[in-house]
């Protein structure tokens, strides 16, 4: 398994957490949406296992803000992180795979992609763009024994969603967790945890699930 991030700490942390022992686990520190950098993470992966089995796009953040308030800065951001970030690891990816004659490429979307709301716009339509880019990736990889699938999470309990505390309470009037709150009495489960997209994530990435291609997971 390889994971990249802009943070180094954040990387330690997660090879920590997931590979303690086993040291199978090689961190890169990049920016998903500078071509070099992808490249180099995927090099890499081959470097050290000579194959690429699967892919997950799961790079991503959220920004609680109305429409008129976002940046041209922040909406460019938005879509080089789930946008751009998706095409590059997907076009430097596939080409591993497509030798193999096998891949799966997993992305993390939202149900907010399918959506609308009135403090999330430029995350919902980034979300929306990458779901978009899993379906052609389905239609255009199949071919070559590559499924393109997503998971579709909806509010996920993380640091992700804490981090904009101070958002929610600016535009909304309450923190993030009186929202996480909310949203949790407006549906009959919990929210989702980062566990629960693992789960997703593995099931799709299974050789018997070679069937379900472009598709969407929702949880």
């Amino acid at each position: 398994m390889a994971i990249q991030d802009l943070n180094p700490e954040r990387v330690a942390e997660t090879i920590s957490l997931i590979d303690p022992q086993s040291k199978q686990t090689i961190g890169v520190v990049g920016d998903v949406s500078i071509p070099t950098d992808v490249a180099h993470c995927v090099n890499e992966v081959i470097a050290q296992w000579g194959r690429i089995d699967l892919l997950v796009n799961n790079a991503g953040y959220c920004q609680i803000k109305p429409i008129m308030d976002i940046s041209h800065e922040e909406i460019t951001r938005m879509f080089n992180v789930h946008v751009m970030g998706t095409f590059l690891f997907i076009q430097n990816c596939v080409p591993f795979m497509k030798q193999q004659k096998f891949g799966r490429i997993v992305n993390i979307v939202s149900a907010l992609g399918a959506g609308a709301s009135e403090f999330t716009s430029h995350y919902q339509a980034a979300k929306a763009a990458q779901h978009s880019i899993g379906k052609s990736a389905a239609i255009s990889f199949a071919k070559y024994g590559i499924t393109s699938n997503s998971v579709s999470p909806s509010t996920v309990e993380s640091n992700l969603f804490y981090e904009n505390d101070q958002n929610f309470l600016k535009h909304m009037g309450h923190g993030a967790k009186e929202e996480l709150a909310r949203r949790a009495s407006l549906k009959s489960t919990e929210a989702v945890t980062t566990m629960d997209i693992a789960r997703a994530v593995a099931f799709l990435a299974e050789s018997t699930s070679n069937q379900i291609n472009g598709q969407v997971l929702g949880i």
